[in-house]
């Protein structure tokens, strides 16, 4: 059952709005076996599916990666750092350093004005930065989406802000709660998802019903012309990649896998270690994910709106 509910959580992830027939048919399992597996992750907190909006639509245009070492009780730092309103991922490493935080940015001053703000927490000794240059995969937000002038209305907030509770509500449910016809609904739902603005998927909130071990991989190249394309169509080959990004900073990219077993994160980092191209390799697991959001998306476009009526 956990390699099942692996594969339907990782399948959840692509596409949170997935029919339970069509679940079946890639995991190869009866349809009522996935109705109940869902149900019960859902019920039981282990995931929530959730529609996000991507960064760059809506003005956060730089996104960051910071690794904090810290000295004295964590507690209170990660805790700090959860009240940050531009951390969309914070994570308890087990590794060199003791905490990840991602920061979402409209500029490298805005940037700037976070770092120093974290870099000021009390047990905070030391921030490691690394800025994405160019975002490869993204299991949560998918592919970034092709420049568009898409303008948002109040019926695309109304449905974003609904299906940011419940990201499997069905079209007559988003008609009842935003005044709108089934139809308008399925159409608007459509036209966010197919132009790559929203992602609905799934989002881990715990991890006590699977084995998955969440991990690390930052990367350090050697100086051949085409390293960087040889080692990122490996991390891209990789089977249980979440998320991959060339770097400017400490690493040439950061890369994070859903590995099934401690054993499988071992056969992947000797992969990577053994690879020609690879300097040196840096690793660190995911010991406790404190947050993980992307409600913001509503705050930002209403902010956008006021802007483009002043």
């Amino acid at each position: 059952m956990e390699n099942i509910d692996e594969d339907l959580i990782r399948a959840l992830q692509l596409d949170g709005r997935a029919q339970f027939s069509t679940l079946a048919n890639k995991l190869g399992v009866h349809r009522t076996v996935v109705a109940q597996r869902v149900n019960e992750l859902l019920a039981s907190d282990e995931i929530r599916i959730l529609a996000a909006v991507h960064p760059s639509t809506v003005g956060l245009s730089v996104q960051v990666n910071l690794q904090l070492r810290i000295s004295g009780p964590s507690t209170p730092v990660f805790e700090r750092l959860r009240e940050f309103p531009n951390v969309v991922f914070l994570s308890e490493l087990s590794g060199q350093t003791q905490a990840v935080v991602e920061v979402w940015a409209r500029d490298l001053e805005d940037v700037g004005r976070s770092v120093r703000e974290i870099q000021a927490i009390e047990g905070v000794v030391e921030a490691q930065l690394a800025i994405y240059d160019r975002v490869l995969r993204r299991l949560r937000l998918g592919e970034d989406p092709e420049p568009i002038s898409l303008e948002f209305d109040d019926f695309d907030i109304a449905l974003i802000a609904e299906l940011q509770n419940n990201g499997r509500l069905t079209f007559g449910e988003l008609a009842q709660r935003t005044g709108r016809s089934a139809s308008a609904c399925r159409t608007r739902t459509l036209r966010l998802l197919e132009s790559r603005v929203m992602r609905i998927g799934a989002v881990r909130i715990q991890r006590t019903a699977t084995t998955s071990i969440l991990s690390g991989f930052g990367i350090m190249l050697t100086g051949e012309e085409d390293a960087l394309a040889s080692v990122e169509k490996l991390l891209l080959e990789l089977p249980r990649i979440e998320f991959a990004a060339r770097t400017l900073g400490r690493y040439s990219l950061i890369a994070t896998i859903a590995a099934r077993s401690l054993a499988d994160f071992t056969e992947i980092a000797r992969k990577i270690r053994a690879h020609p191209s690879v300097h040196l390799l840096e690793t660190w697991v995911h010991a406790h994910v404190w947050l993980e959001r992307y409600e913001w998306g509503v705050d930002h476009i209403l902010q956008q709106m006021t802007t483009h009526a002043k």
